[in-house]
């Protein structure tokens, strides 16, 4: 995948109003996101659509500098953290390719290298041919070179004619047929995770590995702890790439996942609050306004004497409540 900046940014009034350290911060964030994209493509897990407060720190930004590009419209508030705006005349957005994309490029670029290499072989002159043969040490005799030249000469024009002046194409191989994806399992996916970790996983069997694969089963679980630990692994990565964390003091896998990997995950999102129904909440007055008048409002709640409307209210809440309950319940 491709981040594509356009020829014309550098004239846009919005670059132009930004300082040029927050330009160079918005080109990396774009570039971290849009290979964060490629990662998702094929592991959904890999990267949660957005990068976010430790993200923009490892690139050396600060918050003062993306809500300079917020206010200028290049970046956006999504999930937990940020994603960029791709706007017209300063970016195009990276498109990842699919499956049977990437296939066909691959087929149309190795069909076309054939093609350019027979024709090649059809514009090369006979003289080199003859050089060739007698650089070879074919020609033993001023006779028996002649005529060998020539039998190699009329042998390769015979091929290239039959390769690029008939309607014949060059067979190409079969591709092999693809296996449809299985459905992911535990263990395949602490051995892609254990693949990915910069550090050491132990002997498979011993007691090291069984304890992180068993923590890993724990996280993964938890579709939300899962992604959280999928970020943390990709900052954790990059953080030994970077040189912060030195090649000696990374630990193995199941002290990671036991006591370090909440340090380097994102924060958790919390779940919004859920909404009880009140006798004077909107929900309940959308559905008892068109009826107040049908009911009585003489009564003093303080006094322990509600009004029929009181009461009518509260019973609509509660009915509210009741139906919210049982769905969460099924």
């Amino acid at each position: 995948m491709w981040f594509i900046v356009d020829d014309q940014m550098a004239d846009d009034r919005r670059i132009r109003r930004l300082p040029l350290a927050t330009v160079g911060l918005w080109v990396k964030l774009c570039v971290i996101h849009s290979k964060g994209i490629s990662m998702q493509a094929k592991d959904p897990a890999a990267y949660p659509g957005y990068f976010d407060k430790l993200d923009l720190k490892d690139a050396g930004g600060t918050m003062k500098q993306l809500q300079q590009l917020i206010d200028m419209g290049l970046m956006e508030e999504h999930g937990g953290g940020w994603r960029p705006v791709y706007a017209e005349g300063i970016c195009k957005e990276p498109k990842t390719l699919t499956e049977e994309q990437r296939e066909a490029r691959c087929k149309a670029g190795s069909k076309g290298g054939r093609r350019k290499a027979a024709n090649q072989k059809a514009k090369q002159p006979s003289s080199n041919l003859l050089a060739n043969s007698q650089a070879n040490g074919e020609q033993n005799s001023s006779e028996t070179g002649s005529e060998t030249s020539s039998n190699l000469l009329e042998d390769s024009q015979a091929k290239t004619w039959h390769k690029t002046d008939t309607d014949t194409d060059i067979p190409s191989p079969t591709p092999p047929a693809s296996i449809s994806k299985q459905t992911d399992t535990p263990d395949a996916g602490f051995d892609r995770f254990a693949e990915a970790y910069p550090g050491s996983v132990g002997v498979k069997g011993r007691k090291t590995e069984t304890e992180a694969r068993s923590l890993y089963a724990a996280i993964a679980g938890n579709p939300v702890e899962l992604t959280r630990l999928q970020t943390a692994l990709r900052r954790y990565k990059r953080a030994v790439n970077d040189g912060q964390i030195r090649s000696g003091h990374i630990p193995r896998l199941n002290t990671w996942l036991r006591d370090q990997w909440e340090t380097w995950a994102p924060e958790p999102i919390s779940p919004p609050p859920i909404h009880k129904h009140t006798w004077n909440c909107e929900h309940v007055h959308q559905l008892m306004d068109p009826h107040e008048n049908e009911y009585d409002h003489t009564g003093s709640l303080r006094n322990g004497n509600p009004s029929e409307w009181w009461k009518a209210c509260q019973a609509c809440a509660d009915e509210l409540n009741n139906q919210e309950t049982s769905k969460e319940k099924q």
